[in-house]
């Protein structure tokens, strides 16, 4: 069973942001932390792009923003995660969009072979803190039969199996990239 980590690639270089309307601290999410309340979250763009319907993932930096077609697909896989309505404005016009949710991944697996993968630490005065990956290895087996995770090493890293890539192919969801194992400074994807 190979692992992949989870990407995305959008029409343009934009990054949907998590809005400060929101209470829920955004770093929570990387925690596996499950979402306590029963309000939307609020996300922010510049403009929305006609094409932004096509997307199954939306580039942001907290809680990925996912369609409806990309949550029954998790759900039907039975992974452990939340989904959470979304909200997402437009800062040039107002406009609401509300088609999308925040996707929490509940489950964080040490998965990442920390000898044969190559990493230093994000922040030198903090040698044991987080860390910037060079090259990445998994250790086999490591999902335990999860087919989406975060990695406990790296938390903002989702880490997916062959099975989601599969599922994801046969859906043809749209936006979605998987990294393969290796160099992260040049990437190699898994052609869908």
């Amino acid at each position: 069973m190979g692992y992949y980590g989870l990407s995305n690639v959008y029409g343009r270089d934009v990054y949907f942001s998590y809005s400060e309307k929101n209470t829920f601290d955004e770093f929570d999410f990387e925690e596996g932390n499950v979402y306590p309340l029963n309000d939307k979250l609020f996300y922010e763009v510049d403009k929305f792009d006609s094409y932004l319907k096509k997307y199954d993932i939306l580039p942001t930096m907290e809680g990925e923003l996912v369609s409806l077609k990309l949550k029954q697909l998790i759900e039907r896989l039975g992974s452990d995660c939340q989904f959470i309505p979304a909200v997402i404005i437009s800062a040039e016009s107002g406009e609401i969009n509300e088609s999308f949710f925040v996707m929490n991944v509940l489950n964080v697996v040490p998965c990442l072979d920390m000898e044969e993968s190559e990493y230093r630490p994000l922040i030198k005065s903090l040698p044991n803190g987080p860390i910037n990956l060079i090259s990445v290895k998994y250790v086999p087996n490591s999902l335990n039969g999860h087919h989406i995770v975060r990695m406990k090493e790296c938390i903002e890293n989702i880490v997916v199996d062959d099975i989601f890539i599969k599922a994801c192919k046969e859906e043809k969801v749209k936006g979605i990239m998987f990294v393969k194992e290796g160099s992260t400074q040049r990437p190699e994807f898994v052609d869908l």
